[in-house]
């Protein structure tokens, strides 16, 4: 190892300082590694999830290895690539976020050899020198460890993934086809294993599947929500079922990854028939929507309902909605009448145009549809009518 060009190969004599620094520094790391975690727990909130005396075991251990290597200037050991990697596991088992632990690995190496260099000014600048000349092998204890942790926090997270994925397919299954879990489990046994209260609330949300890929969908499951959702795809439909969890906060996650996602999402409901009964609720509301729409059965249980059947009234259905087509501006009028009370000046103030156009267009719409929305029968009919998706 050299310093610099033309420099003379350090001898085991002139690198005893920096020997001497290494295990002085090692005594002392019981006060230097707090201060250390303090750092890393600063810049990366995540870790707040860690156990802090377990990190700060976890990091003595690690900083023991790097000194031991640089007094000795050679990479981690296969042991020490080991360790790390058996962290690696260990973290994703945490649910800290991989990005969180790679950048630990950049935040604490940075903060080790900051303390390094400070001490070895304070000794002798011809150790900085000598620490300066083996940053190279230094850094090759960031990529080995951090690339060791990184994978193996991938396996344990996509291990862990499979088992959960397959305990939500079973139970989602059950759940819509009253079937009998498999091997004596009940649906109740089930849901206690993916973390659910079988007797709390539930509420069901339905999107395309073709919308989610499966990173999507891991990264879906895998957030830290403050209560418990568990998703699939089952055939052409994305099932996500929470508990404690708002829908909204779910749909605003999802879109933030796709913009396009289309949701329908079901009444809040109690206990395993109310699960399965809320997704019924967001299978029915879901071909209500347009690609990046969220409908609600809560508002709109009357269209849900009916959709399934809507082919058997097409025959009154279809007539009015052609109309509405070829005249846009009549059934924009009906639908705003019926949304602000009925009232021809405040519905003229909506659309910008005078009363007496308002009145004009509901008598057109009257005349070309036979329906009076003035009254309850004409009125339920047409927003039937413009409200079913095409049939």
């Amino acid at each position: 190892m050299t310093e610099g060009a033309g420099a003379q190969p350090d001898t085991p004599a002139t690198w005893q300082p920096v020997v001497e620094l290494c295990e002085s520094l090692a005594a002392e790391l019981p006060t230097v590694i707090p201060d250390i975690v303090d750092r890393i727990r600063f810049e990366i909130p995540s870790y707040q999830i860690v156990d802090r005396d377990q990190q700060e075991r976890d990091v003595t251990r690690h900083y023991q290895g790097l000194l031991t290597g640089v007094a000795a200037r050679r990479s981690p050991t296969r042991e020490e690539v080991d360790a790390a990697h058996a962290l690696g596991a260990e973290r994703a088992a945490t649910g800290l976020p991989l990005h969180a632990l790679v950048e630990a690995y950049h935040v604490g190496y940075r903060e080790m050899w900051n303390v390094l260099l400070a001490r070895a000014q304070s000794h002798d600048t011809r150790v900085v020198a000598q620490l300066v000349s083996i940053v190279g092998m230094v850094w090759t204890w960031v990529q080995h460890s951090s690339s060791a942790a990184a994978e193996a926090y991938g396996v344990a997270v996509r291990a862990a993934d499979a088992t959960l994925l397959r305990l939500t397919h079973q139970f989602l299954d059950g759940l819509a086809t009253a079937a009998p879990a498999p091997a004596g489990v009940d649906l109740e046994q089930l849901a206690a294993a993916l973390t659910f209260d079988p007797a709390g609330e539930f509420q069901a949300l339905c999107s395309p599947a073709e919308a989610w890929t499966d990173e999507r969908m891991m990264d879906l499951r895998h957030r830290r929500w403050p209560g418990t959702l568990r998703c699939a795809t089952r055939g052409n439909l994305m099932i996500a079922l929470v508990q404690d969890i708002s829908p909204q906060a779910v749909v605003e996650a999802a879109q933030r990854q796709n913009p396009d996602a289309s949701f329908g999402v079901g009444l809040l409901r109690t206990g395993l028939p109310g699960a399965a009964m809320s997704m019924a609720d967001a299978r029915a509301a879901l071909p209500l929507t347009d690609p990046g729409q969220v409908k609600s059965f809560a508002d709109h249980w009357l269209l849900a309902t009916l959709a399934p059947t809507a082919q058997r009234f097409a025959v009154l259905l279809e007539p009015r909605r052609e109309a509405a087509r070829q005249h846009p501006d009549l059934a924009e009028t009906v639908l705003r009448f019926a949304e602000n009370g009925f009232s021809l000046s405040a519905t003229a103030r909506v659309l910008h145009v005078h009363p007496n156009t308002v009145k004009y267009r509901l008598q057109r719409w009257q005349q070309l549809t036979d329906w009076d929305v003035r009254t309850w029968q004409g009125l339920s009919s047409t927003i039937i009518a413009l409200g079913l998706p095409t049939l």
